[in-house]
C-alpha cells in the first residue's frame, strides 16, 4: 500500500472518530438533566380572625390537675404506677408499710371483745339487781299493809279505851263507880294512846321502806352499769374502725381518673399527709389560664372563641370560665380557656399566647404571609399546595393582609397545606419532601417523580 493511500485512510478514520464524538456530545447535550427532589416547609390553612384583638400571656394546665397527698404517715413499700400511667378512680398508686398498723387492728379487735364480755357481765348483774329490787318492793308493800292494819287496830283500841274512861268518870261522879275503877280505865286509855303512836310510827317506817325499795328498783331498771358497758363497747368499736381506716389509708389511691404526671417519691421514702407523692392530670381538654386586665375585661365573655399559640403552633379554644372578682394583688381577672387536646400536644406548665378576637369579628381562611405569591393583578396570586409528596400550583383570591397572615377568599379550604419555604423554585407537579422527614415523605416524593 502506498504512503498516499495510507494517509487517506488515516484521515478518513480521524474524521469518522471526530464525527462520532461530536454526535455523542450532541446527544448528551440534548438529554434533560435529572433535577433533585427539593425539601420544603409547609403550614396549614386555618380558620381564624385576621384582626389581632387582645393578646395576653397564659399558662397551660389540665382540666383535671390533682396533687395526691397520703392520708397517713409511713414508709413506702411499693409503687404501683409510673409517670404516664393511665389510672381510674380508686386505682392503687402507692402502698405504705402496714405491719405496725395490722398490730393496732388486732389490738383493737381484742379490746372490742373484752368490752363486749364486760357488757354481758353487766347485763347479768343488772338483771339480778332488778329481781332483788322487785322482791324488796313487794316485801315493803306487804309491810305497809301490815302497818296500816296495826294502825287501824290501835285506833280502835284507843277509841274504846277513851269511851270506857269517859263512862267510868260519869259513873264516879254519880257515885256509881269507885276511884280504883276510874284510875284503871284512865290507865288503859293511856296505854291505848301509846299503842296508837307506835302503830303510826311503824306505818311511817313501812312507807319509807317502800319508797326506798321503789327508788332502788327504778335505779336498777335504768341499767346504769349496762349503759356504761355499752359505752365502752362503742368506744372499743370506734377504736377498731379507726385502726381499720388507718390500714386502708396505707393504700394511696387515685381520687380521679387521668394520667400520672409526676411521681416524686421512691420505695423506702417516708411520707406524710403534708407530702405530695403524685400528681394526676387529664389534658383533654387542656385549660389555659390568663389574667385579663381591667381595661380588657368587658371584651371577654364565656363562650368566646380564642386563638392559643404554644411553641409556634396555633390552637383554637373558647372561654370556659371568667372570674367576677379580681386578684387582690394584681387587680386582674382570672379567665380560663378550654382547648381540645386529643393528640396531647399541650402539656401542663407550657407558656401560651392567648388572643381574644375583637367583638363581631368573623372567621376567614388564613395562610401565612410567606406562602402567598402575588401576581400583577391586585387581589389575585398563587400558592403551592402540598399533596402526598408533590406540589400543585393553585390560584387564589385574597382579601386583607397583615405582616403575618393573608386572608384567602377563594381557592383553598381549611386543613390543606401550603408551602411557606422553597415555593419559588417549584412548578406544578414537582415532587418534594417535607423538612425534617426522611422516611415516608421521601418515598412519596420518589413515587411522584416516576
Amino acid at each position: 500500500m502506498s504512503r498516499r493511500r495510507q494517509a487517506v485512510l488515516a484521515l478518513i478514520a480521524i474524521t469518522a472518530f471526530t464525527a462520532l464524538a461530536a454526535c455523542s456530545r450532541a446527544q448528551e447535550a440534548s438529554a434533560p438533566a435529572e433535577e433533585p427532589i427539593r425539601t420544603v416547609e409547609v403550614a396549614d390553612v386555618t380558620e381564624g380572625v385576621l384582626d389581632e384583638g387582645v393578646t395576653l400571656s397564659g399558662k397551660v394546665k389540665g382540666h383535671i390537675e390533682v396533687p395526691i397527698l397520703p392520708k397517713a404517715s409511713g414508709r413506702i413499700e411499693s409503687i404501683a404506677v409510673a409517670v404516664g400511667s393511665r389510672v381510674r378512680p380508686g386505682d392503687l398508686l402507692i402502698q405504705l408499710e402496714t405491719k405496725d398498723v395490722i398490730a393496732q387492728v388486732h389490738q383493737a379487735e381484742a379490746a372490742l371483745r373484752a368490752a363486749e364480755a364486760g357488757r354481758e357481765s353487766a347485763e347479768a348483774q343488772t338483771t339480778t339487781q332488778i329481781l332483788g329490787a322487785e322482791q324488796a318492793v313487794k316485801q315493803a308493800e306487804e309491810g305497809v299493809l301490815q302497818a296500816e292494819k296495826g294502825l287501824a287496830a290501835a285506833e280502835n283500841a284507843r277509841d274504846l279505851a277513851k269511851k270506857n274512861a269517859e263512862r267510868l268518870r260519869t259513873l264516879f261522879e254519880n257515885g256509881l263507880a269507885s276511884q280504883v275503877e276510874l284510875e284503871q280505865a284512865e290507865n288503859q286509855l293511856k296505854q291505848a294512846e301509846a299503842g296508837l303512836q307506835q302503830a303510826k310510827s311503824a306505818h311511817e317506817n313501812a312507807k319509807k321502806a317502800l319508797e326506798v325499795a321503789t327508788e332502788n328498783l327504778k335505779i336498777a331498771r335504768e341499767r346504769v352499769a349496762v349503759k356504761a358497758a355499752n359505752a365502752q363497747v362503742e368506744q372499743a368499736r370506734a377504736g377498731l374502725e379507726a385502726a381499720r381506716r388507718l390500714l386502708e389509708n396505707m393504700r394511696v389511691t387515685a381520687p380521679v381518673g387521668g394520667t400520672v404526671a409526676s411521681l416524686p417519691v421512691s420505695v423506702g421514702d417516708m411520707v406524710s399527709p403534708q407530702v405530695v407523692v403524685a400528681t394526676i392530670v387529664d389534658m383533654n381538654p387542656a385549660i389555659v389560664t390568663v389574667d385579663v386586665p381591667e381595661q380588657a375585661y368587658r371584651s371577654v365573655a364565656v363562650g368566646d372563641p380564642v386563638t392559643v399559640a404554644v411553641s409556634g403552633e396555633r390552637f383554637q379554644g373558647k372561654v370556659s370560665k371568667k372570674d367576677l372578682t379580681p386578684n387582690p394583688q394584681t387587680k386582674a381577672y382570672r379567665v380560663e380557656i378550654e382547648v381540645p387536646n386529643p393528640e396531647g400536644k399541650l402539656v401542663s406548665g407550657l407558656s401560651a399566647d392567648v388572643t381574644f378576637a375583637p367583638k363581631g369579628a368573623k372567621k376567614t381562611l388564613l395562610i401565612p404571609a410567606e406562602a402567598y405569591m402575588a401576581s400583577a393583578k391586585g387581589g389575585e396570586g398563587h400558592v403551592m399546595v402540598y399533596e402526598d409528596g408533590i406540589v400543585r400550583e393553585r390560584k387564589v383570591t385574597v382579601g386583607r393582609m397583615t405582616t403575618n397572615y393573608v386572608e384567602v377568599t377563594s381557592g383553598l379550604k381549611a386543613g390543606e397545606k401550603v408551602v411557606i419555604k422553597g415555593q419559588y423554585l417549584l412548578k406544578d407537579g414537582d415532587p418534594v419532601k417535607l423538612q425534617g422527614s426522611e422516611g415516608e415523605e421521601d418515598q412519596k416524593a420518589g413515587g411522584g417523580k416516576t
